[in-house]
């Protein structure tokens, strides 16, 4: 179908289906030259969907993302294929009494994958759907019904986001069907960078949250640097820069240059309010308003 473009955490709103926040998706391009990162003023891309909900965005190259949105259903989501250059957009998914969240795009060859939350309205598992749309998918991990979030490793190794008291990070073997456990009290946030690594955060306490690298040939985990206080999404540009955002700014932190965060832009001017989510593919950022 093909139309045209005029915490506490997700997983609580998984879980109990509530009325899911509004959220807006502006993109700004990013020019790095290698000692100074600027940002372009940011244009509005979810006029497809005004005052709903519009999440989760993954860039399946520079030009498409997928994102999570309640436009089809205010009681669940579907994932829709965004077509920024041509402004059009496709629907993904269409499940029905059901809702996928978290769209990671080449999970394995030919694969996407969702976390997807089952008829019961409490079952949370990961599915892989084949990027041709030829057949309704597959779940994988079918002992695991509790995963928030997830981040591939290669394709057959994925780091979950396990909602649990406290919240786990795991590595799973989906050939093998086994979970291990790797660390408690983590973020919502993965990425994997450059060396292969696994990027989250580590809540040490309330008042203190870490960057931390898990490296999953020697279980090695690894301090990078502070958070900014209250902020749980970040972003990692190719050449190892960090990017979160505080309320309506931006900031950017290079462990090899910078020893503290450095503001970027102030969205303040444009209505932007409390950044979250962040996605970057090439010269181009995606950013989730919640206006609240």
């Amino acid at each position: 179908m093909k139309l045209s473009l005029t915490s506490l955490f997700l997983f609580l709103l998984f879980v109990c289906n509530a009325q899911l926040p509004n959220t807006d998706l502006y993109m700004l391009t990013i020019l790095n030259n290698g000692e100074k990162i600027t940002m372009r003023n940011p244009i509005y891309i979810s006029g497809f969907n005004p005052d709903g909900y519009n999440n989760q965005p993954a860039f399946i190259n520079p030009r498409e993302l997928y994102v999570t949105t309640d436009m089809y259903d205010e009681d669940f989501t579907d994932i829709i294929k965004l077509d920024i250059q041509n402004e059009e957009y496709y629907r993904i998914t269409a499940t029905d009494s059901i809702s996928e969240y978290s769209p990671t795009p080449r999970a394995i060859k030919s694969y996407f994958s969702t976390v997807r939350v089952e008829t019961d309205g409490k079952t949370q598992s990961l599915w892989l759907y084949p990027e041709n749309h030829q057949t309704y998918g597959k779940r994988v991990l079918k002992d695991v019904g509790n995963v928030g979030y997830h981040c591939w490793l290669s394709e057959q190794d994925v780091a979950l986001f396990l909602v649990d008291e406290p919240m786990k990070l795991a590595i799973a073997d989906i050939e093998e069907d086994k979970t291990r456990i790797v660390i408690e009290d983590i973020g919502r946030c993965f990425r994997q960078n450059s060396d292969g690594d696994l990027v989250f955060i580590h809540k040490e306490s309330p008042e203190s949250s870490m960057i931390k690298t898990y490296d999953p040939e020697t279980d090695d985990v690894t301090a990078v640097i502070e958070t900014l206080p209250g902020s749980e999404d970040f972003e990692l540009l190719n050449d190892g820069t960090y990017i979160m955002g505080s309320g309506s700014i931006l900031y950017k932190l290079n462990p090899s240059k910078d020893t503290e965060w450095v503001k970027v832009i102030d969205l303040a001017e444009f209505e932007i309010m409390n950044i979250t989510r962040l996605a970057f593919s090439r010269n181009r950022l995606v950013i989730v308003d919640n206006p609240k």
